[in-house]
């Protein structure tokens, strides 16, 4: 089919880009991408506790 299998099970449209995207990138840019993902979620987290 082309596509990563998880694709074929996540309901939410927007994580089936995401996992479709990332299965595009290398491993060690899959790797980057994920990490970039979490430092945002991190730094969304802290501005929200600050507010």
């Amino acid at each position: 089919m082309g596509v990563p299998l998880a694709f074929l099970y996540v309901e939410i449209d927007t994580m089936a880009e995401a996992i479709l995207t990332l299965g595009l990138l290398s491993k060690p840019e899959q790797r980057k991408a994920v990490a970039d993902l979490k430092a945002r979620l991190t730094e969304s987290v802290a501005a929200r506790s600050r507010a």
